[in-house]
């Protein structure tokens, strides 16, 4: 059989396609993580506080926060940011959603400090907490912390 009378001719769609396939799925997860569509929106610092200072600068730093305290801070930093972006601020108790606020930032890099207190003004209750950043693809900082009872 003489091999180069073959007709390949009906294999070389489905290869010429495949490759196509693979190429536009690795484009597109690059794309995703901030390739070739521009830097990728990241949390460049996050902290738990217990308030801020005078220039809005986290005061009291820390994943323990003690009984008593009536409000804890989520302080954090941000780069590249899309104009209009959202980004979602969730606040755990345990398992339980306590709080959840969404918001849109106005510019590209930025600081911003969010609030979890008590409406009736008392104490946060002990236990473990955490908190989450995300946009609606991705979460972009957990920090986990908790309030204690000191002895």
């Amino acid at each position: 059989m003489d091999y180069r009378k073959m007709d390949t001719s009906g294999t070389r769609p489905l290869v010429f396609l495949g490759l196509s396939v693979i190429i536009l799925l690795l484009l597109s997860a690059w794309s995703l993580k901030g390739g070739f569509l521009g830097a990728s929106f990241r949390i460049e610092r996050a902290v738990i506080c217990r308030e801020l200072s005078g220039d809005r600068q986290p005061v009291g730093i820390g994943s323990s926060i003690p009984y008593g305290s009536r409000q804890i801070c989520l302080w954090f930093s941000y780069s590249s940011a899309s104009e209009g972006s959202r980004i979602t601020v969730s606040w755990y108790y345990g398992k339980e959603l306590v709080l959840s606020e969404s918001f849109k930032l106005m510019a590209e890099n930025g600081e911003r400090a969010f609030y979890l207190l008590r409406e009736e003004g008392t104490p946060l209750p002990v236990g473990a907490y955490r908190v989450t950043v995300s946009t609606p693809t991705k979460t972009l900082s957990e920090i986990k912390f908790s309030v204690v009872r000191r002895k």
